[in-house]
């Protein structure tokens, strides 16, 4: 078994996972077998449908990754089946996996939350849990038995590709041991959350035309039965066996989790020279583990595991040989008889449970980065002795631990903050609470941190700079309109040569230049009798000036031309609109956006538009819950659960009142150009 931490959550280039926020369809290699014209086939498969299809379920998930310091949230479709009448539900892992939402489509069209059960990163294998329906049952599909499956055999795979409603399609069973070719390990195996899936899985390859979104989707036989769980595409089709799925998830359903034994070795095929037939070639040995603790080395090879004799001769045997290891009972001394440089050797090594191979990550926000724990295998990685401390695995630029000087960086390990010793996340999130508590701005800390061999000391101040009042600039007198210049060779063209001044473009409704009578096409040459000096582009600024040196309500006489005809105009001048730069913002941790309070540009330049009262979208964080909502910077949020909002005053009261009430939805009316919609945000909660 691959015991070595790889790349989270990344499908290979030697396979194309079919992740469900995959919306294009893959391309497959070739075309679905050609089903006999046969009216008893068709029947048969109509039957097998039956079966199935009314267990089969659309997932849309709400799924969350960690990239650049900060957790991020994206919206993908996958599939699954329902296998219990109480709403169990088998998808893949890369589907469902890491999910902090989950909502499920039946075959009825009817909806249904659900929530992750447990997952297997290591099978590819995620339980799933629909909510219950009082006094009514959900249908269920069987697991039929994987071993039994030959080439040839005819083979439904059902799911929803593309995120579009559920499908069939039909194809053969071409594999009943595929597994990645020997050329593409270990740099370009299929690893899921730093789990080799090809160390214990060997697929049941296909040629039923799969695409994205058909992730964790059932491929069924003519009996309507479950032999496996589509999973990717590589020139064919690949299912997680039956066999494998359903033993996962009876442990995840009983226990949450699944168990695995280790003993802290990896196997290959025995090589073409060697003079040994049967057995599996040592090829490494982790120091500390139950094997080395036994005496096993690399180059031995085993012959015999716990009684049962042992043939690793093919690539295709590795997955059952870590098969086997996995099964073997914990803290039972197992008894290993292995060959020796040409002679017999018998070993005892007592199995420990297996531990995941990269711990979770986790967001925090008051330093501005992510972390994981570290356990047996991250420590092996990183050569440390100890377990204690957090690993540091992506930073925010310019957030509170990148600007430490010493600056915390990636990869470190953070052993103490304010003198007290972190030992794990939790541990690290308790004191930063404590620290906090009361406080707001930024707080500044000692931390103390290994960096390699180093031991190094650095102050991060915690926490985020509050939003400053931006303050609010004396009013100027306004002329309500907007002007282009009156370049010369503008001039020249209208008749108008030797001519300066500035050619009105808008009239603002509502406003005193429209009740004046100043209309689109007007040129101003003068204001109260002084000369407008404005005849190429850059001048576009002389206009506004002139009028902001003039008094706020008083009246200002235009000299224009109309017309080829000069004409005498009295508009009254009004106080200058807000700037975005002079607007009260607030922030909202928890849906991940930024709003401020309204502007004239921004609520438009029509008598309706004008009417509109809300507050401006300024920022949405990309991964977010309103950006996962699509919420999008330039909105205007009119209403907020039904209550409507007219400045960031009362946003922010209304937002606060929420985060106290913490509800599973919250609705935002928003005026998005010249319409308006709902947008429903789903946040998450988290307090680090």
């Amino acid at each position: 078994m691959n015991t070595r931490p790889g790349t989270p959550r990344n499908p290979s280039s030697a396979a194309v996972l079919l992740i469900a926020a995959a919306l294009v369809a893959v391309s497959c290699a070739g075309a679905s077998a050609a089903p006999p014209a046969d009216p008893g086939f068709a029947s048969a498969v109509q039957a097998a449908i039956g079966r199935v299809k009314p267990a089969l379920i659309r997932i849309r998930v709400v799924d969350s990754s960690h990239r650049g310091g900060r957790e991020t949230k994206s919206e993908s479709f996958g599939s699954g089946v329902i296998i219990s009448p109480d709403g169990y539900a088998v998808t893949n892992h890369h589907v469902a996996g890491t999910a902090v939402r989950l909502v499920v489509t039946l075959s009825t069209k009817e909806e249904v939350e659900a929530s992750l059960t447990g997952t297997d990163a290591l099978s590819d294998i995620s339980v799933i849990k629909l909510q219950p329906r009082p006094g009514k049952a959900y249908a269920a599909a069987a697991f039929g038995d994987s071993s039994k499956v030959k080439v040839g055999d005819h083979v439904l795979a059902m799911g929803s590709p593309v995120a579009l409603s559920q499908s069939v399609t039909t194809g053969i069973i071409s594999n009943t041991e595929m597994i990645m070719p020997e050329s593409m390990w270990p740099s370009t195996g299929l690893t899921l959350d730093g789990e080799d899936v090809g160390s214990m899985v060997r697929w049941i390859g296909h040629d039923a035309r799969i695409a994205g979104g058909n992730s964790g989707g059932p491929l069924v036989n003519m009996r309507g039965e479950i032999i496996g769980i589509n999973e990717l595409q590589m020139g064919l089709s690949g299912a997680i066996p039956s066999s494998i799925a359903k033993s996962v998830a009876a442990q995840i359903i009983k226990n949450g989790r699944v168990s695995r034994a280790w003993l802290g070795l990896e196997v290959q095929p025995l090589l073409k020279s060697s003079s040994v037939k049967e057995g599996a070639l040592i090829a490494s040995v982790v120091d500390g583990s139950p094997s080395a603790k036994a005496g096993v080395r690399p180059g031995d090879i085993i012959q015999k595991l716990g009684g049962k004799p042992v043939s690793v001769r093919y690539g295709e045997d590795v997955p059952l040989f870590n098969q086997t290891v996995a099964a073997l009972p914990l803290a039972r001394p197992v008894p290993i008889v292995l060959l020796r440089g040409g002679k017999s050797l018998t070993l005892s090594a007592s199995p420990v449970e297996r531990e995941e191979a990269l711990p979770r990550e986790r967001e925090l926000k008051a330093w501005g980065m992510t972390g994981r724990d570290i356990n047996g295998m991250l420590a092996r990685q990183m050569r440390r002795a100890s377990r204690d401390g957090v690993a540091v695995t992506g930073l925010v630029t310019g957030g509170p631990a990148s600007d430490a000087r010493p600056p915390i960086e990636e990869n470190d390990v953070i052993v103490a903050v304010a003198g007290d010793k972190v030992t794990t996340l939790a541990s690290l999130v308790t004191v930063t609470d404590r620290l906090m508590a009361g406080k707001t701005g930024r707080v500044p800390v000692l931390v103390e941190f290994e960096r390699k061999q180093e031991r190094c000391v650095t102050v991060v101040r915690l926490g985020r700079e509050p939003l400053r009042d931006p303050g609010v600039e004396a009013a100027k007198a306004w002329a309500p309109v907007a002007v282009q210049v009156l370049t010369q060779e503008v001039a020249e063209q209208m008749g108008l040569a030797g001519r300066n001044g500035v050619r009105v473009t808008e009239v603002y409704p509502g406003h005193s230049a429209a009740a004046a009578g100043l209309r689109v096409g007007d040129i101003i040459e003068k204001i109260d009798g002084e000369q407008i000096e404005a005849s190429q582009p850059q001048d576009y600024e002389v206009f506004p000036a002139m009028v902001r040196r003039r008094t706020i309500g008083g009246k200002a006489q235009l000299s224009i031309i109309r017309d080829g005809k000069p004409m005498e105009i009295s508009m009254e001048l009004e106080p200058s609109p807000k700037l975005p730069r002079e607007m009260k913002r607030y922030r909202s941790e928890e849906f991940e956006f930024t709003v401020r309070d309204l502007t004239f540009t921004d609520s438009g330049r029509t008598p309706a538009d004008e009417k509109v009262s809300g507050v401006f979208v300024e920022s949405v964080d990309e991964g977010g819950w309103a950006a996962v909502a699509k919420l999008a910077v330039g909105d205007i949020v009119m209403g907020i659960d039904g209550k409507a909002v007219s400045s960031v005053a009362e946003a922010e009261a209304k937002l606060n009142e929420i985060r106290a009430a913490k509800p599973r939805r919250v609705v935002l009316h928003v005026k998005r150009g010249a319409g308006e919609m709902f947008v429903e945000v789903e946040p998450g909660w988290s307090t680090q």
